[in-house]
Formats: structure tokens, sequence, C-alpha cells
């Protein structure tokens, strides 16, 4: 595990800035047959944990739709730092997801639409689309599934894709009781007439 950290993340610290780092933890539990049950903290820091910018509170409940996809119903409270001061968001989001299997990949898939209620600022809808594809059923004896993943986000205000999410990292399926993922991630933001990268490090893990 330590070689497995040394080698994702000293390669991203050789960036002109030290990149972000996001941690998240979720929860899930089966209510009955039908409905499950989440939560969701998640944590994101300027400069590797250096100051915290951004923390979200999710809960919602998902079902499955018809076969092979999930629907599920959220509420997230989200405060970021703007400037000097914390600004607070409500944001309640529904998302419809399905996964499959092709051989050796396994591909999933979702749409979200959230409704952005923010302090002193009309409220607003985005959506949220987003593919995965994992490869593999684990390598190495820490049984690493590597995967990318590609976000996009469309303000339905505006009327525009403003941000773009690019993943590449691995889940560790030897961690019993828990999913880990470890990842690296490219977000590109449209400011100013013009594409923004920020770099970012995360880690979630999931029960």
């Amino acid at each position: 595990m330590k070689k497995l950290l040394t080698g994702i993340f000293i390669p991203l610290c050789l960036f002109a800035e030290l990149p972000e780092l996001w941690q998240a933890a979720k929860i899930s539990k089966p209510i009955n047959d039908t409905y499950t049950l989440s939560m969701e903290g998640d944590f994101r820091s300027f400069n590797l944990g250096e100051q915290l910018k951004y923390y979200h509170g999710d809960m919602g409940i998902s079902f499955p739709l018809i076969s092979n996809f999930k629907v599920s119903v959220n509420i997230r409270e989200v405060f970021e730092w703007k400037g000097d001061i914390w600004k607070q968001e409500h944001r309640p989001h529904g998302t419809i997801s399905t996964k499959m299997k092709l051989g050796l990949f396994g591909v999933s898939a979702r749409a979200r639409l959230e409704y952005r209620i923010k302090q002193d600022k009309d409220p607003v809808f985005r959506n949220r689309d987003m593919v995965s594809i994992k490869f593999g059923n684990g390598f190495t004896p820490l049984e690493l599934v590597p995967y990318v993943a590609d976000e996009i986000f469309y303000d339905m205000e505006e009327s525009e894709l403003n941000r773009n999410r690019f993943y590449v990292g691995c889940e560790i399926k030897s961690i019993s009781m828990m999913k880990v993922i470890i990842y690296h991630l490219i977000q590109d933001d449209w400011k100013n007439n013009g594409w923004e990268q920020t770099y970012i490090v995360g880690m979630k893990f999931s029960l």
C-alpha cells in the first residue's frame, strides 16, 4: 500500500502548484429489498490538504427503475470557501445510472440533474453526465482494478458546457469490508473565455 500511494502522489507533486486533495467517505445500507439509503461526506483542500476549500454532506435513497437501471434521489448541502467567507448551497439532485460487463471491461454511466440554490443568486439547473470504464478483475496481490472516467457539466441557465473532469485511478479490491478508490483528476473550467486546469488527487472510501 505504501509503495502504491508513493507511486501515485510523488509524480503529481512535480506540477508547478501542488494539486488539490479530495477525500470522500460513503456509507450505504439497504432499507429493504428495494430501497437503499446512502450518506456521504466529501472534504476538498488546497495544496494537498493545506487549507479546506469545500465540504458537502449528501443523503439519498436509491431504487431499481427497470432492468439494469437505478434511480437515486438525494439532497446535498455544500459549503465552499469563496474569497474570504464560506458560502452555502442547497443542492437536491436526481440520478439515473446503469452498468454493464463487456468481456474484461466494466462500463458504467450516469446522468444527474441538480437544482442549485445558492446564496444571493437565483436557483439554476445543472446537468452532469459521467462514463466510467474499469479493466480486469484485479492485478497484483492488492487486486488493483484500473479505471478511467470522464464527466461533463452542462449549465442549463447559460446553455453551455463549462466543466470537464477526467479521472485515472484504481480500485483496491484486497481491502475487505470496504471499497477503496485512489485517483488522479484533471478538471477543466471555462473561465474568462478560456479553459483553466486544476490538478487533483483523491481518495474515496465506501462501506
